[in-house]
């Protein structure tokens, strides 16, 4: 189908109205048959899936072939994320808006290089500076992060709570600067 066309080309997510616009039909018939196809790959046992992320749709390899899937992206990757650079996402995807510096308190060393690569990768960006001395830069997430991460947004990602009861740790205690305990 058509739908199918634009979202295999697409290297973003599209939105129902976008399709809608482009194949010019009404806004309630795109989502009708974006849902259709959605089902469609999903009780078919396909090798891809339609999903909703970071307010459009997109396709997505079907979970079930993750362990394939992997073995060849294993053998087929040549760039990785860094540790560093993955806690600083964790760290953003939870606390945004986040300083460098609340950064790198969290995770005890400085984190102006990983800063840098992640937003040269498209995963952060400066979203405003802090209204307190020095005027510190702000960042937080992209919707290349999301789309990367396969969520529409971030309330998706799994409480705090749940990473202490799967690990059964209990690391630190206190508080986030936005008062949510941990």
């Amino acid at each position: 189908s058509c739908i199918e066309a634009i979202l295999f080309i697409s290297e973003a997510p599209v939105s129902a109205s976008s399709i809608s616009e482009s194949l010019k039909i009404p806004g309630k018939k795109a989502e009708e048959i974006i849902k259709n196809l959605e089902n469609e790959y999903l009780h078919e046992n396909r090798g891809f899936l339609i999903r909703k992320v970071a307010g459009g749709y997109r396709f997505y390899s079907n979970p079930a072939l993750s362990e394939i899937l992997l073995e060849f992206v294993k053998s087929n990757i040549s760039t990785y994320l860094s540790q560093a650079a993955l806690e600083t996402l964790a760290i953003a995807c939870y606390m945004q808006p986040v300083t460098r510096t609340q950064v790198a308190e969290i995770r005890g060393v400085r984190t102006d290089s990983v800063f840098q690569t992640l937003i040269d990768k498209d995963l952060l960006r400066e979203s405003g500076r802090l209204k307190e001395p020095g005027n510190p830069k702000v960042y937080r997430i992209t919707e290349r992060l999301l789309e990367i991460l396969g969520i529409n947004s971030l309330e998706e990602l799994p409480a705090l709570k749940d990473f202490e009861e799967t690990t059964g740790e209990n690391e630190g205690s206190g508080e986030f600067s936005n008062g949510e305990e941990i």
